[in-house]
């Protein structure tokens, strides 16, 4: 089994990036979710994001991630943001861009 939580942090929340793990990756997969993408440049037959997901679209990552964070905090359901360090595989060619090991 997937190792999905941190038990010392016990939110009962589970955050798959799928493009940033090699275990999200897994994950997402097992559990039947397509790949999202988020390039502009992206291939017929990645779907993009759903448009029942309430997400920014065709902005900045940095805008977007502002965006998400005052629409949990408008739902009352932001808490905080806390620094975490993780292993970010980078692709040489189109760096970046994060990618799947």
């Amino acid at each position: 089994a997937a190792v999905t939580s941190v038990s010392s942090v016990p939110t009962g929340a589970v955050k798959v990036t799928p493009g940033h793990s090699p275990a999200d990756l897994a994950l997402a997969q097992a559990h039947g979710r397509p790949p999202l993408s988020v390039c502009p440049l992206s291939l017929p037959s990645v779907p993009s994001v759903p448009s029942c997901v309430p997400c920014p679209q065709g902005v900045h990552r940095f805008v977007a991630r502002e965006k998400v964070v005052a629409a949990l905090a408008e739902r009352g359901l932001y808490r905080a943001t806390q620094d975490h360090a993780m292993t970010l595989p980078m692709c040489r060619y189109c760096c970046p861009h994060p990618v799947p090991l």
